[in-house]
């Protein structure tokens, strides 16, 4: 019987995989038995997480309340409406008048989600307006 002349791509060339797989070192090294896979050697390694503390959790709802709820004053001149569903207003209403307390208003709510999402991804921003510039 005639031999095939293709070739046998390894797994890592057929999926463009590199060898940083978590069964890199099982699949290249069978026969050695004290090779862990390194899935099980993370798992070893790390701690069981732990619940946070309810002193922790109350820090935590104070730095979202600092980040999310602190008053915005914006003057008359300086206002814009905006258009957003019934549903996603009823949301963002209920969460602003939970964790605002009284006073707190949708507005401020929003003020604070856009400013934070805007800082966030100002990064990503400039590439991409760089991108789509050199489209045009």
């Amino acid at each position: 019987m005639a031999q095939s002349k293709i070739s046998n791509p390894q797994s890592s060339e057929m999926t463009g995989m590199s060898n940083n797989s978590i069964f890199s070192e099982t699949m290249e090294n069978p026969t050695n038995p004290e090779v862990q896979p390194i899935a099980e050697q993370s798992e070893n390694a790390q701690p069981k997480s732990t619940r946070p503390t309810a002193k922790q959790r109350k820090s935590e709802l104070e730095d979202y309340r600092t980040a999310f709820f602190a008053p915005i004053k914006l003057g008359k001149d300086n206002k814009h409406q905006v258009a957003i569903s019934n549903e996603t207003f009823d949301r963002v209403e209920r969460t602003a008048r939970f964790f605002g307390g009284p006073g707190y208003s949708v507005s401020n709510f929003v003020e604070h989600i856009i400013n934070e999402h805007l800082d966030n991804n100002a990064a990503n921003y400039e590439g991409w307006f760089t991108l789509i510039s050199k489209s045009f």
